[in-house]
């Protein structure tokens, strides 16, 4: 018995001194605590977007493209370049050239001494011209030209004067006899009973070159017939005797001409149109006295 109750003392005793040593042995290795951070922690500030910066908003005439990403605006007769992105391209594509807008913008800073300024929206100004689409008592016309007149034509040798009505579009305004119409967008003047008939209205900018005219004036016509150019003496006679240029081709199926003039301090391109018909009679003496009739808006 006594041998028996020795023998588990020693095993007992061989158990607490290897409890011991295992504490012993792990009071060496350091105590894994969590660590503390006295440090107040702050939310890091978001570097500032170019869309999140100020943005301006202003009106001002849409210059045109100066590559597939810069497009130009005239801000009170300054010149501005703006970077369009993809979203603002289509927005764009509604909005001609010379169409008076209202946008916005931010300015980008690219280094120390370069901006950039980012387009992020544009829309276009509403004009009494958007709503025209040729002659009737719905055009709105804001010229404070009268809307009717009356303008003096001669037709198979008989000179009279005739009711006109007043239509308007980008840049000008004209009178229009009742058997024709036009088409304020394409700048087209056509007999409304054939629109073979008819005048696409070029304006010129001021330093227009009469020669380089010439030169595509020739190129245009060749391609009906032989191309003649009448002479000032040619024309001294008739409703077309101011003209800068005035050369003609024709075939058997109809006449083109290509006419340079100046009206109302502007030069004007007429491609007109003749088809071989019945209506070719009046057509020329009423597209002489329409032309005549422009005046800048």
């Amino acid at each position: 018995m006594r041998k028996r109750n020795r023998a588990k003392v020693s095993t007992t005793l061989v158990v607490l001194l290897m409890g011991f040593s295992l504490v012993a042995c792990g009071s060496s290795a350091p105590t894994l605590q969590p660590s503390v951070n006295n440090t107040k922690e702050t939310s890091p500030v978001p570097e500032q977007k170019p869309e999140e910066r100020d943005v301006i908003e202003t009106e001002g005439i849409l210059t045109g493209w100066a590559d597939p990403h810069t497009v130009e605006i005239r801000v009170k007769d300054k010149a501005m370049s703006f970077q369009v992105g993809e979203d603002m391209q289509k927005l764009l594509d509604d909005i001609d050239d010379e169409d008076s807008v209202r946008f916005k913008y931010v300015e980008k800073t690219v280094d120390a001494s370069t901006k950039q300024l980012v387009l992020t929206g544009i829309t276009k100004i509403a004009s009494a011209d958007d709503n025209e689409t040729g002659t009737g008592a719905g055009n709105i016309v804001t010229s404070e030209r009268p809307q009717s007149s009356e303008l003096e034509v001669t037709v198979e040798g008989i000179t009279e004067k005739r009711p006109v009505t007043l239509v308007q579009t980008k840049g000008y305004s004209l009178y229009i006899f009742e058997p024709m119409a036009f088409d304020a967008e394409d700048h087209e003047l056509t007999m409304k009973i054939d629109p073979g008939y008819k005048v696409e209205i070029e304006k010129l900018p001021s330093d227009f070159n009469l020669d380089y005219l010439k030169m595509d004036a020739k190129a245009e016509l060749s391609e009906v017939g032989e191309v003649k150019e009448l002479t000032p003496e040619q024309l001294s006679n008739g409703p077309m005797k101011d003209a800068r240029l005035f050369m003609m081709s024709q075939n058997g199926k109809k006449t083109q001409y290509f006419i340079v003039k100046e009206l109302d301090g502007n030069g004007f391109i007429f491609h007109i149109d003749a088809p071989v018909g019945e209506p070719s009679e009046g057509f020329l003496p009423m597209v002489y006295a329409s032309v005549n009739s422009i005046k800048n808006e």
